[in-house]
């Protein structure tokens, strides 16, 4: 989203957003229909790694990669309507098989809604996790509107400073993945 919006504007930047949104409003669906139980067993555990370690350490690399290059900050808000068509689908399939989206839907939410399940009715359950979905929201909606009105403080360098070390962090996290993946396969 932060990328987005300051290289192509403030829709650009929502839509990603709201394509990450679908992603968890389907997991909360299977979630609620108790997909969370399917995602306990070991070979999906150990898919989840491997397929987490790969996609972050290739993320990281080629973040890495594209903070050599000039980075072109939108100034010209015309330019916006530039990729529209493919953010959406953007933030959709990076939240669906983000491995740290998916242990917090299936691990986090899922045993919290199983022990608020026994506790509540289906109604508060459901309105508690539409909370959660609204809060999603806005912190998305949040994000483009800070990016959109800040991206003028942001120059060339800082932009591939972050992108760097933000690269660095992913592929740190796939390699987390993999060691995670190792230990669970020994």
């Amino acid at each position: 989203m932060i990328k987005r919006g300051i290289t192509d504007g403030f829709w650009q930047s929502w839509l990603v957003g709201l394509g990450g949104v679908t992603a968890d409003f389907l997991f909360l669906i299977l979630i609620f229909f108790g997909a969370s139980q399917f995602m306990q067993h070991k070979v999906v555990v150990l898919a989840m790694y491997a397929i987490g370690a790969i996609m972050l350490m290739y993320l990281g690399i080629s973040s890495m990669k594209s903070s050599i290059k000039r980075i072109k900050v939108m100034s010209n808000l015309a330019e916006e309507h530039v990729r529209i068509s493919n953010a959406y689908l953007t933030g959709f399939f990076i939240a669906l098989v983000n491995p740290i989206n998916i242990v917090f839907w299936f691990g986090v939410y899922g045993s919290t809604l199983a022990t608020l399940s026994k506790k509540e009715t289906l109604a508060t359950s459901v309105l508690l996790s539409m909370a959660i979905f609204i809060g999603i929201i806005l912190w998305n909606l949040n994000i483009a509107f800070t990016v959109h009105f800040g991206r003028e403080l942001v120059k060339d360098r800082l932009l591939r400073m972050i992108t760097f070390v933000a690269g660095f962090c992913l592929f740190w996290f796939g390699v987390g993945f993999a060691i995670e993946f190792i230990r669970a396969t020994l």
